[in-house]
């Protein structure tokens, strides 16, 4: 996987379905939403919608991560694209509430795939190369949501909802497509062992007790971007009246700055600073860029909103761009090459606890008051911060 023959069509299908998703992205809430009888209590229906993705990826994402580590990456991360791509099929056939859940429920599934790719990169990469080879890995993701979401604006400012949904899953299952002829096949990281694994396998956090602070400070800093993502659309909405097509554009905007950050930036700063220091100020940055969010109301007869919520994106995307790679170096380096596979499942899962919680809540929180999710995921941020001395 060190050459870029190999390397590139990894990134380019976790390109195409972070593209798919982030097109889904810019629809979801406000088509939710639509979809709702008024007596509903929005904010929770909307929050355990997007939370129900991350609760199937919780139990799941290890199971195939360890599968990968047994059977071979490639098998594992073509099956779960597809699956990917198929919940944003039904995404697109959906016209009720139902049946937006089950496609949320297919995601959930298939939402291994990144994983995978991770642990696929990790294999071949290490000390200092390794975090810069898991930041382009996050450069695709970015890249994916730079695109997705303006293109689903768009789409679904000019031809609705179910052309988001088709398009997303075609951009995905093209993606598995590309994997499946063009990804070689690497050999099993692990020799197959007989017996069950329970449903939700936590034994890397028993063998390797190193590992759960960094699991814990993931799990806390997601849940402030489970919080944004859940509520950022009704935001804009309920304070300046933009819909999916300025949402489209400011999550864009943040995640091409997300592709610079991790995908070059990163590579030259982790041989220069401490990566512990690193997390501390990535959190911190985090933080403020999240409270800046509705502050920007207080500013509108001075400064455009837009402005101020470019400004927010850019403080988040630098921060959240070093943080999530960092972690997921330090606890690849934590882990044999043997378990790659299930450590980067376990990441996944466990941080969608953070994705589990953050949507309900912050949704809740909305319904009570616009900007306080925004204050509790900034604060969340700073305890994060104050958690990574523990790695020194």
């Amino acid at each position: 996987m060190k050459s870029w023959r190999q390397e590139l069509p990894l990134l380019v299908a976790v390109f195409l379905d972070l593209l798919g998703f982030g097109m889904i992205i810019a629809d979801i809430q406000l088509r939710a939403q639509a979809l709702m009888p008024p007596q509903w209590p929005t904010g929770v229906v909307v929050g355990l919608l997007l939370a129900s993705t991350f609760v199937t990826q919780t139990v799941v994402s290890p199971k195939w991560g360890a599968l990968s580590d047994r059977s071979g990456r490639k098998r594992v991360i073509v099956a779960c694209t597809v699956l990917s791509g198929l919940a944003m099929v039904v995404y697109g056939v959906a016209s009720s509430l139902p049946v937006l859940f089950m496609s949320r429920f297919l995601s959930g599934l298939g939402a291994a795939n990144v994983a995978v790719a991770q642990a696929l990169i990790s294999d071949t990469h290490e000390g200092d190369d390794r975090t810069a080879a898991l930041g382009r890995i996050g450069a695709a993701i970015s890249a994916g949501l730079v695109v997705g979401p303006p293109v689903g604006g768009i789409i679904s400012h000019w031809g609705g909802s179910q052309l988001i949904g088709y398009l997303a899953g075609a951009a995905s299952l093209l993606g598995a497509g590309w994997l499946a002829m063009a990804l070689p096949n690497l050999p099993p990281r692990e020799e197959r062992h007989p017996g069950r694994r329970p449903v939700i396998d936590l034994s890397l956090l028993t063998d390797i007790p190193r590992l759960r602070p960094l699991v814990l400070i993931a799990t806390v800093a997601w849940f402030s971007l489970a919080t944004l993502e859940g509520t950022f659309a009704r935001l804009i909405n309920h304070l300046f009246g933009y819909g999916q097509l300025e949402f489209g554009f400011v999550f864009g905007y943040e995640s091409l700055l997300g592709i610079i950050v991790s995908g070059y930036l990163l590579g030259h700063v982790v041989k220069r600073v401490r990566e512990a220091r690193l997390l501390r100020s990535a959190y911190v940055l985090q933080g403020v860029g999240l409270a800046l969010n509705p502050l920007s109301a207080l500013f509108a007869s001075a400064v455009p909103p837009l402005g101020i919520l470019f400004l927010a994106s850019t403080l988040y995307a630098f921060g959240s761009s070093v943080a999530n790679p960092t972690v997921n170096s330090l606890c690849s380096k934590l882990a044999p090459d043997e378990r790659q596979g299930e450590l980067f499942g376990l990441l996944q899962g466990t941080r969608s606890v953070g994705f589990v919680v953050g949507p309900v809540l912050g949704g809740a929180l909305f319904d009570v008051h616009p900007a306080a999710p925004y204050y509790l995921a900034g604060a969340v941020c700073v305890v994060a911060a104050f958690l990574v001395p523990a790695l020194d």
